[in-house]
């Protein structure tokens, strides 16, 4: 599956807060430092799909806030799985 994230570098903690003009944005905790980010958000996501961390890789876009993460296993579970992660809308 492949999924279009939003990514915020630099925040207090990793974790996903939306859904902003189509991607899943997700802050992270890391630095935009040799790749430091793109690795804490694809075991981020990796960790939310419940897939081993190898299990999501980042596709296109390393270098840029808007990424391309493929993620292994079953699209319609991965879709429930990510959705659990997102904050419930108040």
């Amino acid at each position: 599956m492949l999924v279009e994230v939003k990514a915020v570098p630099r925040a207090s903690r990793t974790r996903a807060v939306g859904v902003h003009d189509g991607a899943l944005r997700v802050q992270i905790a890391a630095p935009p430092h040799a790749g430091q980010s793109n690795a804490a958000l694809c075991a981020y996501l990796a960790g939310c799909a419940g897939v081993r961390p190898a299990g999501a890789r980042l596709r296109r876009g390393s270098g840029g806030a808007r990424k391309l993460i493929e993620i292994d296993g079953d699209p319609a579970a991965l879709a429930r799985a990510l959705s659990r992660a997102l904050p419930e809308a108040g």
